[in-house]
């Protein structure tokens, strides 16, 4: 039986929450990882693809305390804000059990990972299984937000965007993170970009209606903790796997300080928002 690292970093400045991520991607030989965390302070987040400087205003980022951050994956802006971050670092033969070897299969397996976590604790969750049509770039102006909509293997309830996620692929393994809302501070992210106001506008309206927060969800208030202990449950009820307690090895903290000056990301394949 497989036994995962589980590795909860608590609240971080988003270069350390993503260099933590691409270091433990390259000791994926070593263990498979589910890591939880925070964002202190808010930042926004752009895919590898992305050019920050063109879509993101960081003149009222700054203003707002707001950090800019370049994910290790691909996929479109998010603002993290008011959520529970996962990341799973993994051979992909261990999702082998859940069918989920492939770039797609192993999306959708986690995907089923969270989703039994997610009903254990209480949300109606489903998983997405149609696909999106691909959307073209439309000149210089900014891509919309991450959760306007929701691609195939991603989570949702009440027929809105639950979860998002993104997966790269490197040479021993893959790295898939995502952001699981449990407010609305999500949809402050038009007021982030370079956009005008028409669209602006346009963006809040589609994040409202697109997307949902675990607050509402559920009847209780979110526990934090007890939300990690059943996306835990989930992972582990649905891979056949055990999982231990465990934190960033003296190594990894060395490596993660140095990847927060900036890592220039390589080729890889992604699925996502």
């Amino acid at each position: 039986m497989a036994r995962w690292r589980v590795i909860d970093t608590e609240a971080n400045d988003g270069a350390y929450n993503m260099a933590v991520d691409q270091v433990l991607a390259q000791g994926v030989a070593k263990s498979s990882v589910l890591r939880f965390y925070d964002w202190d302070p808010p930042a926004v987040s752009c895919g590898y693809g992305q050019r920050s400087e063109r879509e993101v205003d960081s003149s009222v980022c700054s203003a707002l305390g707001i950090d800019i951050v370049r994910r290790p994956t691909g996929g479109r802006a998010v603002l993290h804000w008011e959520e529970l971050t996962y990341s799973v670092v993994c051979d992909p033969r261990d999702l082998n059990a859940g069918g989920g070897e492939g770039v797609e299969g192993a999306h959708r397996t986690i995907a089923e990972c969270l989703a039994v976590g997610l009903r254990l604790f209480g949300a109606a969750v489903e998983v997405e299984r149609a696909r999106r049509p691909i959307e073209r770039s439309q000149g210089p102006r900014a891509t919309s937000p991450c959760f306007s909509s929701t691609a195939r293997w991603e989570l949702k309830c009440q027929g809105r965007k639950l979860v998002g996620s993104a997966q790269r692929r490197f040479r021993d393994g893959l790295l898939q993170h995502g952001s699981i809302l449990l407010g609305p501070a999500h949809e402050r992210l038009p007021e982030l970009m370079r956009i005008g106001d028409d669209r602006r506008e346009q963006w809040t309206a589609m994040l409202k209606e697109s997307s949902i927060d675990l607050g509402e969800c559920i009847t209780r208030r979110v526990s934090r903790d007890e939300l990690v202990a059943c996306l835990i449950m989930g992972f582990e009820e649905r891979l056949g796997l055990e999982t231990r307690r465990d934190e960033l090895h003296a190594d990894e903290v060395g490596r993660t300080t140095e990847f927060a000056g900036g890592q220039s990301p390589v080729a890889s394949q992604e699925v996502g928002a």
